[in-house]
């Protein structure tokens, strides 16, 4: 589709607009802000230099916005891994970890070992340990 071509609406221009404004990573932001320089009809190679982005990106950007539509652009679109561990086997581990209080992240990471036949790196249990708000020193 040819962005030239393309006959941007007050609608879409508004919806620009109010994405931008509420949008608070800065990265996302300059997606909006990229469009609406589109729409006021700044050729992609010169919204590039703008914003700091090669004109693909600004093309592909576009089109993601025409075939997909604006949420398309508020967000990364990354898909977190999923766990090694079940749900309930995080919750056994979270359990364990506030009833025994271990000294060390290598306890944790060996309990993991023992109990569920999974093995994590010491960043690997200190993350998980973080999304459940627990925290065990960091020495190994």
């Amino acid at each position: 589709m040819n962005i030239q071509n393309h006959d941007f609406s007050k609608e879409e221009i508004e919806n620009f607009h109010r994405y931008r404004d509420n949008q608070e990573d800065g990265r996302l932001k300059i997606r909006f802000v990229a469009l609406l320089l589109l729409a006021r009809g700044d050729s992609p190679q010169d919204v590039s230099v703008i914003v700091g982005k090669s004109p693909l990106t600004i093309e592909r950007w576009f089109e993601s916005y025409v075939s997909k539509g604006i949420d398309s652009l508020n967000s990364f679109g990354y898909k977190p891994k999923k766990s090694f561990l079940s749900k309930d086997q995080i919750e056994q581990l979270t359990k364990w970890v506030k009833e025994t209080y271990p000294p060390k992240l290598k306890v944790v990471r060996a309990y993991v070992q023992e109990s569920f036949n999974v093995t994590y790196t010491i960043a690997g249990i200190q993350k998980l340990l973080k999304k459940k708000g627990l925290s065990v020193s960091e020495q190994k």
